[in-house]
């Protein structure tokens, strides 16, 4: 049974997962924005938040190895958040005194080390949160370290954006940094004398760690190809599944770079933006995805998958309307509730794609392999989208948009006649 003490903690873990998500990502994003560096730069952005979809690779640093000397006196996950956070509130800290007109790489560097402290903390976060509750009861907490990740991000976007106008964005990172500090202490306190269902130190765990770290580089690469992936099918098929998952998101995450700049670009003020953008929108990707979890128990994921692109597909087009019509609030709402709904129906539909390929004895492994191609998607080919914005205009730039849904539908529809042919030899 999970106490109340334990859903609180949970929640709270993923409060802070979500809050410090868009520290390197949307708010700086912004900020820059507001500054008018160039498009083509802001676009480049993208790629710093791709600590995100390569953490798995340091990932297992923090289940083999102890912080020194806070490691004695804390739970390890703790241990290794609290430093993590100490890091990242230098770091923030540390932005926060930089002009990026003057200092774009210095500003850069900086934003590269906050997304990698920031998806450290995340893994470890999420990893203390499966070691607070039974393997049976995992799904319960979901939906609460959901709820969390999401107040999390509304917070952090909508309170950034929204102060930024009367404080400006260095004072926001300085807050921001006063705030993460307040979260290790508050997790002190609130984690005290609570007891996890894995104890990290004993010797069962001390011998696993100890195998698993003289596995070489080599060998894992060469059991994640041949033992992991090997019974979702063979390798033209798995690269096929990859084409899809970066293809199907792509149009969104270069989308996602560009609307605060388009946005700024019309005219609309900050409290405009984190009203209708942020706050609006946030609001109407969880009932998007609420929406596709209903629909998509009548309908099958595939049929989701094609339905819900669809869908995102004609909402982009409500971009080129915004641009041709000018700054309009209510033409705003409109344009952001429609995306950000039919987003978060793809969204979900995609999630569940991912959930469903997963099969064997490796489906932990293969969901953060396939998710971290998601990653990917979202961080380094968006780097082009200002490159296109400057050389071809916003309608361009949103039509590509539109038509770069096309490869991925293709693929789907092969995906899905190949998983409808498997289905029908295995019943045979």
């Amino acid at each position: 049974m999970i106490t109340k003490k334990k859903y609180a903690i949970i929640c709270f873990l993923g409060f802070i997962s979500g809050f410090t998500l868009l520290f390197s990502g949307n708010s700086l994003n912004y900020w820059l924005s507001r500054e008018n560096i160039d498009i083509r730069t802001i676009g480049l952005f993208s790629v710093i938040t791709l600590p995100y979809a390569i953490n798995f690779i340091w990932a297992p640093v923090f289940d083999l190895k102890t912080v020194p000397i806070i490691g004695k006196y804390f739970n390890k996950r703790l241990a290794w958040i609290i430093s993590l956070q100490i890091m990242l509130t230098i770091t923030l800290y540390a932005i926060s005194k930089i002009n990026p007109i003057n200092n774009i790489y210095y500003f850069a560097c900086l934003g590269i080390i906050i997304s990698f402290f920031a998806s450290a903390t995340d893994s470890v976060l999420g990893a203390l949160r499966i070691e607070m509750v039974d393997r049976d009861l995992q799904g319960a907490v979901s939906g609460v370290y959901s709820l969390g990740y999401r107040l999390g991000m509304v917070i952090s976007g909508y309170g950034g954006i929204s102060l930024s106008s009367d404080i400006g964005w260095n004072k926001v990172y300085q807050l921001y940094s006063i705030i993460t500090i307040i979260f290790s202490i508050l997790l002190i306190f609130i984690t005290k004398n609570l007891k996890s269902t894995l104890i990290i130190n004993n010797s069962n765990n001390e011998l696993l760690i100890k195998t698993r770290s003289r596995r070489n580089l080599i060998s894992r690469i060469k059991s994640l190809v041949m033992n992991i992936l090997k019974p979702i099918g063979g390798v033209l098929l798995i690269l096929l599944i990859i084409a899809f998952l970066i293809l199907y998101r792509l149009p969104d995450h270069c989308i996602y770079v560009m609307i605060n700049p388009f946005l700024i670009h019309h005219g609309y003020s900050d409290h405009e933006i984190a009203t209708g953008g942020k706050l609006l929108g946030s609001i109407m990707a969880i009932v998007g995805g609420l929406l596709a979890g209903h629909i998509m128990k009548k309908r099958d994921i595939f049929q989701g998958l094609l339905i819900f692109a669809i869908l995102h597909a004609a909402a982009h087009t409500l971009f080129i309307v915004q641009d041709i019509y000018g700054k309009n609030l209510y033409l705003l709402y409109v344009v952001i509730g429609f995306e950000s709904i039919t987003g978060g129906m793809s969204m979900a539909a995609y999630i569940a794609y991912i959930a469903y390929l997963c099969q064997g004895r490796f489906r932990a492994t293969q969901y953060s392999f396939f998710s971290s191609i998601m990653g990917l998607s979202r961080s380094v080919l968006p780097a082009i989208s200002g490159y296109i914005v400057a050389h071809a205009g916003w309608k361009s730039f949103f039509f590509i948009t539109i038509i770069a849904t096309i490869p991925s539908l293709l693929l789907l529809l092969f995906l899905k006649q190949h998983n409808k042919k498997r289905s029908s030899n295995l019943s045979d």
